[in-house]
């Protein structure tokens, strides 16, 4: 793991994001005063924390356990991790108004679906926009006083979509303070062409734009997501100067620079829940329950979302068989399919058309001693996935749209057998970065068939060949990386600025020494 911590020499790191990185609760049925303490899943959370114990920096975030308000200060404060407290996490408290507003719907009933391009889910409320606006101020607030309690010159980085505003708001509140504040921001979904963010109201989408040019850098998985938002910039804020060469914006008398940075997972971690006694035997069984002598076993994991193309992918399936009578009992999938967001209706009769999507397919092909499909409809942990991972043979990941995909990362990571095909949407972060994979339009269902009966009679060496390629490249960037560049960029962006401010400061007092012309 590389030491990230020495591009944060002499500067105070707080992170702004939607989810804590700790986050306290009362156990269900446990005595009266019995608190837990759990960390949220997420590739995230494993790579920020260590580097915000090294540097005491403060974490800002939603306070959203049960047990959160009594194991916080007044203010919202307390040290974690609760082992060995190291830096700060400041909670922003939500009610569930805010939530159903600014989370459940400006943020994912409308900017969701725009920046995936899949407009038949955009729902706009005005009454979304204004909570949106209302927590971002919020949380612009407490960022602003972590930044005027830093011990050392403060780095700001937001994270997602939630906070689109939260950059420019901060730079307003922080305007005159002797320390300079460096803000950036990654964002971790595909940023969408001028014609598809125009469907806001005008004042959001205006407002997202001058939002997030409140950076002094913005990060994106791929080039694709970077010119889009120059787009957007040319086409929504006419005093700006885009320079697409450098991916830098000039507004008034400072810039914006743009990078593309794909995010990555812990590579080592998955390795080694596969390749583990426990990841390996789960491995061999879910091959014995499923896989008959010759056979292949396909999987798929994602959340229940619109965006990842599960409907598509069963129709594909349907007509996999239908038309190749001869795979049926020589490839099972196994279909994760883990609920999330069931609060909103349209990922609730997602989940629901899935489940009776399967039951069909099952219904029409399956045969006694053999079910096509085999969903799990639940959550499944990190190990639980490795070792699933390990045991397929071919996977499938059919998104309509998305910012990276991970699964395709941590399928890689975990076939260490190096046996496996991937199948991956040429729609995904991903496809821009992984050259072995068997690249899909979900869209097409014939084009889906087909790539999944290359991958399942591709012969052993071009599997092996394509897999020890994907790995190597795996290797060479991983999470860590993906921090380290970013860290190292932010760097050498805040060092320029802060060797030019005195020069400039300097400039300006001799001009205004000098006798007036008149």
């Amino acid at each position: 793991m590389p030491d990230t911590s020495q591009y944060l020499a002499g500067r105070t790191l707080i992170l702004v994001s939607n989810r804590e990185p700790y986050e306290h609760f009362h156990e269900e049925g446990a005595a009266g005063d019995d608190v837990k303490v759990r960390r949220p899943p997420g590739g995230l959370v494993s790579a920020l924390d260590p580097t915000m114990r090294c540097t005491h920096g403060t974490w800002v975030a939603w306070g959203s356990g049960s047990a959160d308000r009594e194991t916080a200060d007044e203010t919202g404060r307390l040290q974690v991790p609760p082992e060995s407290p190291a830096y700060t996490l400041r909670r922003v408290w939500l009610d569930d108004a805010d939530v159903d507003g600014y989370y459940l719907g400006f943020a994912n009933s409308a900017l969701w679906p725009l920046c995936h391009m899949l407009l038949q889910h955009y729902d706009m409320r005005q009454e979304y926009w204004d909570r949106y606006v209302a927590v971002n101020e919020r949380f612009a607030d407490a960022a602003a006083e972590e930044a005027r309690r830093a011990p050392k010159a403060p780095v700001v980085w937001v994270q997602d979509y939630h906070f689109a505003l939260v950059p420019s708001l901060l730079r307003q509140r922080l305007a005159g303070e002797r320390r300079p504040t460096f803000i950036h921001q990654f964002w971790h979904i595909p940023f969408p062409p001028p014609d598809i963010l125009r469907l806001l109201p005008t004042a959001a989408y205006t407002g997202v734009m001058r939002g997030l040019l409140g950076n002094d850098l913005i990060e994106f998985h791929t080039d694709r997501y970077a010119q889009n938002f120059l787009d957007c910039v040319d086409e929504f804020v006419p005093e700006s100067r885009v320079h697409r060469d450098g991916k830098r914006v000039r507004l008034g008398d400072r810039d914006v620079s743009l990078g593309v940075f794909p995010i990555s997972i812990d590579v080592e971690q998955y390795e080694s829940l596969a390749r583990g006694p426990d990841g390996a035997q789960k491995a061999a069984e879910l091959r014995e329950k499923y896989v008959a002598d010759g056979g292949s076993l396909g999987v798929s994991v994602d959340r229940v979302d619109y965006t990842k193309g599960i409907p598509e992918r069963l129709r594909a399936l349907d007509q996999l068989w239908t038309e190749a009578p001869e795979l049926r009992r020589k490839l099972t999938f196994v279909v994760v399919a883990t609920p999330s967001r069931s609060e909103l209706r349209s990922y609730k009769t997602l989940e629901e058309e899935v489940v009776a999507g399967v039951k069909a397919i099952n219904d029409k092909f399956g045969e006694d001693g053999w079910t096509p499909i085999v969903l799990i409809n639940e959550n499944v942990d990190a190990a639980g996935l490795a070792s699933i991972y390990r045991a397929g043979d071919v996977c499938l990941v059919s998104s309509l749209q998305d910012g990276m995909n991970l699964v395709a990362k941590e399928y890689i990571a975990c076939n260490v057998d190096e046996q496996g095909v991937l199948v991956l949407s040429r729609f995904t972060g991903a496809a821009a970065e992984i050259d072995d994979a068997i690249l899909i339009n979900p869209f097409n269902v014939d084009g889906v068939v087909a790539g999944l009966r290359r991958a399942v009679t591709m012969p052993p060496e071009e599997r092996r060949a394509r897999m020890q390629r994907m790995r190597r490249q795996l290797h060479r960037a991983t999470i860590f990386d993906w921090l380290e560049a970013i860290l190292a960029r932010v760097d050498e962006l805040a060092s320029s600025a802060t060797e030019l401010r005195p020069a400039a400061a300097e400039r300006s007092t001799q001009m205004s020494a000098e006798p007036s012309a008149a």
